[in-house]
């Protein structure tokens, strides 16, 4: 008779071998082009003790596997190939990626869990320039100076650009800058509140320096 294989915590899985099991939450997912594969899923999953791994789907098993996957839904994975994570715009700090294979088994958890698992980086950790910047990282604050929704062209394109700051509670300042659909997201939110400055939550943001300026 066998026996259920033990579900692994996401910070000891190794590539050593593509029999693991993980009980994880969908954080966060988004479709990119890579130039091998063609389009993936790209995901962002949490175990319960918060540990994160960035995991990809060729789009070879989007339909079979990766519409098992909603952002939110808690999963147990077993069977799937480890890989370095390394890049530029690294989305956890696991020193691995997961791959979705062919012979991946992705079942429902009766797990309910809210939480949102958040990494958060205080400000004056951000200013230092101690943080890797090819990690993607959680911040939070009160928005002020919010500068105007503008149109930049960006390889010939139009891309709606808002620049901004945000206040932690001890005042420390970080400059930032969103893009795209985000950039109106916040600016629209911030034009209705009438009650005062909102707060913000950016997470997966990515650390530069501009003109000496973290």
């Amino acid at each position: 008779m066998s026996t259920a294989m033990k579900v692994t915590p996401l910070k000891d899985v190794k590539p050593y071998k593509s029999g693991w099991k993980v009980h994880v939450k969908v954080l966060h997912s988004w479709k990119q082009y890579n130039p091998v594969h063609g389009d993936t899923l790209e995901m962002v999953l949490s175990d319960e003790a918060g540990c994160k791994i960035h995991a990809s789907c060729k789009r070879t098993y989007m339909e079979s596997k990766g519409r098992l996957l909603p952002v939110g839904a808690w999963r147990h994975i077993q069977n799937f190939t480890l890989s370095p994570s390394t890049g530029m715009y690294r989305a956890t700090d696991h020193p691995f990626k997961m791959s979705i294979i062919q012979n991946t088994a992705i079942t429902r958890s009766p797990l309910i869990n809210e939480g949102m698992f958040l990494s958060l980086v205080d400000f004056q950790t951000v200013l230092g320039g101690s943080l890797k910047t090819c990690l993607l990282i959680d911040v939070i604050g009160q928005v002020v100076d919010l500068g105007d929704l503008e149109t930049i062209q960006v390889s010939g394109k139009p891309r709606m650009k808002v620049e901004f700051t945000l206040r932690d509670m001890n005042d420390a300042l970080v400059p930032c800058c969103l893009w795209g659909k985000f950039a109106e997201i916040l600016y629209e939110g911030c034009s209705k509140d009438e009650e005062g400055k909102p707060i913000c939550l950016i997470r997966f943001a990515k650390i530069w320096s501009f003109c000496h300026q973290a």
